[in-house]
Formats: structure tokens, sequence, C-alpha cells
């Protein structure tokens, strides 16, 4: 039988590359828990709060720096540019361009580190040097994420998953002689340094690739490459400032019940993470690289019939498993999200059927349609969040949530319906 299971998986590049990704994954979600609990015992909900705040805030600088740029690296990458001298002006421009960008943020944030402080943790926490820091670090922080978009553009998918797991490791040891021996500015310390430091790892998992490095040259910077990835910049841009504030206008509807969703949506981030990175490192490598109707459906229902099957049964498994993972993950005082499970697991599932064919988007670099989509989707969740957070109270937002991505699903079903359902005509020889 087990024989049986190892072959089929062989056999299978989807789930051949989710079982290497597992123990990434695993790697990720154990060091979360552990953290968590950490940060319970040593740093308290104050502290929680405060490493909530700065964590959100280095996505969004580390997003203004890298302009969104790594997806388009990874599809052009994909579809065969590595193989000639495209690559050497691509990722020229791409560094030059994300390292300009990033040396700008790094600056505000350096010289403005004083009201950055203020705006994040409020006027009685003095936190500067945490912004400084960041300033310093992001750079490397952006190296490290082209890097990794090169690798990933290759299917070097061992390589990635390597990577991750031993950054995961290195990681998890920063942090917990951070949080152990200095508290809270150690937590501090260790969320912005340790991106930073991976980029040690990424250069020594290069390897004979290390030579990508030396064709970044400044003579190398092509405008036409970058109009090619300027799509990709806006496409990062409109999410990560639209998305934000629908999120916060929906977290100050709810008010005091808040913390209940967002202890829900740290719970969703562990299980999701698995089938996000797996997307990350196969789906949108091998949906650049889809040139007809037929590929691109062979890629989607591969997906529905391999690992979204396997995503469900997870998720009836933590239904069934909730009230022992609060107690696990938080304490329980947690209890009442109890009821929130339901929506967000039932949700979850929706959105990671919609994500893998809103994929194909990005990968085709359809700005227009990309625009359309979100632009749907984030007024459903905003009107539907808002709306029932006010009828059934912070139970609401986890139902706007199932609720916008079957709205979301349904909607990518009926835009690409002809090359997912329609009749496909074989190409003429």
């Amino acid at each position: 039988m087990l024989s049986k299971i190892r072959a089929s998986i062989g056999n299978n590049t989807l789930l051949k590359i989710g079982s290497i990704n597992a123990v990434s994954v695993i790697l990720q979600i154990l060091g979360g828990l552990i953290t968590s609990k950490l940060i319970a015992i040593y740093l308290g909900e104050r502290g929680m709060a405060l490493l909530g705040y700065l964590r959100n805030f280095i996505t969004s600088a580390q997003a203004a720096g890298n302009l969104g740029l790594s997806n388009g690296i990874v599809k052009y990458v994909a579809t065969g540019d590595e193989k000639s001298h495209l690559l050497s002006k691509l990722l020229s421009t791409v560094v030059i361009v994300s390292l300009v960008a990033t040396l700008i943020v790094s600056s505000v944030l350096y010289v403005g580190a004083t009201y950055f402080n203020t705006q994040v943790f409020g006027e009685r926490t003095q936190y500067i040097y945490v912004f400084k820091l960041l300033a310093i670090a992001l750079p490397f922080i952006t190296l490290n994420g082209i890097l990794l978009a090169v690798i990933n553009g290759q299917s070097a998918y061992k390589k990635v998953v390597n990577i991750q797991i031993f950054s995961n490791l290195l990681g998890l040891a920063i942090a917990v002689l951070s949080i152990v021996y200095y508290g809270v500015q150690g937590a501090l310390f260790a969320l912005v340094i340790s991106p930073a430091v991976i980029l040690v790892i990424t250069l020594i998992a290069l390897g004979k690739q290390g030579d990508v490095l030396r064709s970044i040259l400044w003579s190398n910077f092509d405008t036409a490459a970058l109009l090619k990835l300027g799509s990709y910049t806006l496409m990062a841009l409109f999410s990560m400032i639209v998305l934000p504030l629908v999120y916060i206008a929906i977290r100050k509807e709810i008010g005091d019940g808040a913390g209940y969703w967002d202890a829900m949506t740290r719970i969703s981030s562990y299980y999701v993470k698995f089938v996000a990175t797996l997307m990350t490192l196969y789906i949108l490598p091998q949906l650049a690289k889809a040139s007809t109707d037929a590929s691109f459906r062979k890629e989607i229902f591969g997906f529905y019939k391999t690992v979204l099957p396997l995503f469900g049964v997870g998720l009836v498994v933590i239904f069934l498993l909730r009230h022992f993972i609060i107690g696990l993950v938080f304490t329980e005082d947690f209890i009442p999200m109890t009821h929130l499970f339901k929506w967000q697991l039932l949700g979850d599932f929706f959105k990671v059927a919609s994500i893998v064919i809103g994929y194909q988007i990005i990968a085709t670099n359809n700005l227009k349609l990309f625009l359309i989509t979100e632009i749907i989707s984030l007024g459903v969740i905003y009107c539907s969040g808002i709306y029932l957070v006010r009828k059934f109270g912070y139970e609401g937002a986890s139902m706007g949530h199932c609720f916008s991505y079957f709205i979301h699903l349904l909607v990518l079903l009926f835009i690409f319906r002809k090359p997912l359902f329609g009749k496909i005509i074989a190409a003429s020889e």
C-alpha cells in the first residue's frame, strides 16, 4: 500500500513538490507556534500587539521596495528568457530599479523613524531604532527576494524548499534567543533582522547559478524590460494600498471583537501557507509556460484533482479539532472564536480554488483583467464585511470572508469559462 502511494506521488509532479514543500511548511507552522507561545509567556498581549503592528509595516515596506517585480521575474525566467541575453537585461533592470526604490524607502524610513514610530506604535512607545534598523536591512531583504524569484522561475523546487527550511530554522533560532534574553526589544530586532540574514543562505544555495549575479550590470539597464514588468508593479501597488485599507475599515467596524477575528486569520495563515507556497513554487511558473487553453486546463484541473481534495480534508480535520487548536495556539479566553471556524474554513476553500485560477492573470501579465477582478473582489469584501458585521457582530467578518471568496470564484470561473469548460480544438501539425 505504501509503495503504491509513493509511486503515485513520484509520478505526479504537483504531489511530489507538495510532499517536498510540506517539510518546509510544517517547520514554518511549528516555528510560528513556538514563537507565539514564547511571546505570550515573555511579552504578553502588549508584546504580541507590537509585533503584529511591526510585521504589517515590514510587509508594506518590502512591497514598496521590490515594487511587486518578483512575479514578473518568475514569469520571464520560466518562459525561457534565462537561456538568452534577455535575462541579463531583465535582471539588471529589476535589480537597479528595485534597489533604487528600496534606497528611497530606506532613506525615508531612516529620516522619518520618529514619525513612523509614532504612527505604528503610538506616542508612548519609543522604538525609533527599530525603523532605522529596518532601513539598513531593507536592501538586503529586497535582493534576497529577487534571487529567490530567479531560482523559482528556473523551477528549482528542491533548492527553493531547502532555502525555506534553513531560513525557518535560522529565523526560529534568532527569534527564540532574542525573545528569551532581550524581551520585547529582542523580538522586534529578530523580526527585522531575520529576513535580511536569510540572504546569506540564498547566496550559498545559488551555488553555480551564482554566475547570474555577474550578469547584473548598470550597462544592461533596459527601458523596454522595465516596461514589460511595469504592470506587475501596478498590480502589487494596487493590492498593497487598497487591501489593507479595506481590512482596517472592517476591523474598525468590529470594535472590541476584532481580536477574535485576528486570531482566526492567524490560524488560517498557518494552513493556507502550504497551498500558497505550493502555488508559488509550481503553479505560477507552469502557468507562465502554458501557451494553450489545453495546457492551462490541465494545470488547473490537475490541481483540483490532487491538492484541493487533500486541502478540503485538512479543513474538515481542523474544524473537528478547533477547540484543541485554540487551546494550543492561544488560551481558553479565545473560546468564543470557535463559531468563526466554519465560515473561515469554507471561505479559505473558496479562496484557494479561486486563487489558482487567478494566478493565470498574473502569469499572463493581464493588468486590465487584474484590476477588474480585484475591484470586484475588494468591493464585495468591503460591502459584505461591513454589512454582516453590523448585523452579526465580529462573526460577520468571517461570514463576509466566506461570501466574498465564493463570489470571487464564480467571477473567475465565468471569465475563464471557455479555456476551462469550452471545446478545445487541437492545433494543426
